[in-house]
């Protein structure tokens, strides 16, 4: 498809809710993470800099789930 100027139109595409699916897997990770504190990255980290250690694993959860809260919810298919 062309519009006007002769130029290929973008397609419109439906959210799928991908997003939603990121930001939930997202705040997975941060909430392993709080979980388990002995991983290798935030064990390295924490001997760096312990107070972003500490305060990483929460903050990448809140991210995951304010963006997972803030976007269209995936679209479920039913099967027959």
């Amino acid at each position: 498809m062309q519009d006007s100027t002769g130029r290929a139109a973008a397609r419109v595409r439906k959210p799928k809710g991908a997003r939603a699916l990121l930001g939930a897997a997202i705040a997975m990770v941060g909430a392993l993470a709080t979980v388990h504190p002995t991983n290798v990255v935030l064990v390295t980290l924490s001997e760096v800099v312990p107070q972003l250690a500490a305060a990483l694993p929460p903050v990448i959860t809140a991210c995951g789930a304010l963006l997972a809260a803030m976007s269209e919810p995936p679209r479920m298919v039913r099967r027959k």
